[in-house]
């Protein structure tokens, strides 16, 4: 791989906007061919703005990009799909004749050779986003910029891509920009990962403290290891967040947000715990209990207690703050 001194592609400053609201700003970065950055963040929050900034199709309200040479493979969020034109006619047409065996393979392995001669009018939404991805890669591009390239995919294709995706995306050696809300996704495709608050903050961090300590409300959410609690502080600039969790020293009318680790909580034989009600099993282990009206995922529960069941829990250790507003710039 490249020196990360030597960048494919490099965006420094950026401000993006949605008429006068701020998405992000001051956003930088830089992609060495191989590197792969995964961006996430709420509906609304500018990561179609970026990709299409990116790619040049849009203009950032300001900062500067430079690309590659060479166009990218781009999958659109709508498919952006030539209506005109038959599955196979898609890659022929970006690809100009260029790469014939590497076009086959994708057609064969995204399962898309039956439906060769098709025109976009007769695909599936499922279908519709394979071809999108297919037309991305045609040309063995040096960079590709991915909008939601497992939407309206069912399990099956899911899976599948879960493990095309790395493999064909190391096999180029490109450069990718991927948006994605699959927690699979950020743990097999991003070398880095963006989190887009929507409102002018952001947070660029290693896949690994995104997974494993998230310092966002949505990558705390997206980790799926434990519970997101929210709490408006009040007048004494207290929040409370129920289960005995509060913060002291905040503004008043302030949103603030902790993160309760699963592996902090267990229930308690001795009954000296919080009382709680378990609510409903998960099934990839443990639960959610109600303590306070609020609702905690317990993971770490080898025997599921009947649901409705009165449980003891116990919490170890204080909840993690986390960064909402002024997050900028790497962790």
């Amino acid at each position: 791989m490249p020196a990360a001194t030597s960048p494919l592609l490099s965006a420094q400053g950026l401000s993006l906007r949605a008429g006068t609201r701020p998405l992000a700003d001051d956003l930088s970065f830089e992609l060495a061919a191989g590197e792969r950055l995964l961006v996430v963040g709420p509906n609304g929050s500018g990561k179609s703005t970026l990709l299409r900034a990116l790619a040049g199709l849009g203009k950032p309200a300001g900062g500067s990009i430079t690309r590659p040479d060479s166009p990218p493979g781009m999958l659109f969020q709508d498919g952006a799909l030539w209506p005109h034109l038959t599955v196979e006619e898609h890659l022929a047409f970006v690809d100009r004749g260029a790469h014939g065996s590497w076009r086959e393979h994708l057609l064969d392995t995204l399962r898309l050779v039956t439906l060769r001669r098709a025109k976009p009018e007769h695909l599936s939404g499922g279908e519709r986003v394979r071809l999108g991805l297919a037309r991305a890669l045609a040309a063995r591009p040096a960079w590709v910029l991915l909008d939601e390239p497992l939407a309206a995919l069912d399990a099956f294709f899911a899976d599948l891509l879960h493990g095309f995706l790395p493999h064909t995306l190391d096999e180029l050696g490109a450069a990718a920009v991927i948006i994605s809300h699959e927690v699979d996704c950020m743990a097999l495709l991003g070398s880095r990962v963006l989190c887009l608050s929507g409102t002018g903050p952001w947070w660029l961090g290693d896949t690994a403290t995104a997974l494993v300590s998230p310092p966002t409300p949505l990558l705390a959410a997206l980790a799926r290891n434990g519970t997101v609690l929210a709490a408006v502080a009040d007048a004494r600039g207290q929040a409370s967040f129920g289960a005995g969790i509060t913060l002291q020293g905040r503004t008043s009318g302030e949103e603030c947000w902790v993160f309760l680790d699963g592996c902090q909580l267990s229930l308690d034989a001795s009954g000296q715990g919080l009382a709680g009600v378990w609510v409903a099993d998960d099934p990839r282990g443990g639960g959610w209990v109600s303590v306070d009206k609020r609702l905690l995922r317990c993971p770490q529960v080898t025997t599921q207690p009947a649901r409705g069941s009165a449980i003891s829990l116990a919490i170890r250790g204080p909840a993690r703050v986390l960064r909402t507003d002024g997050v900028r710039g790497d962790a």
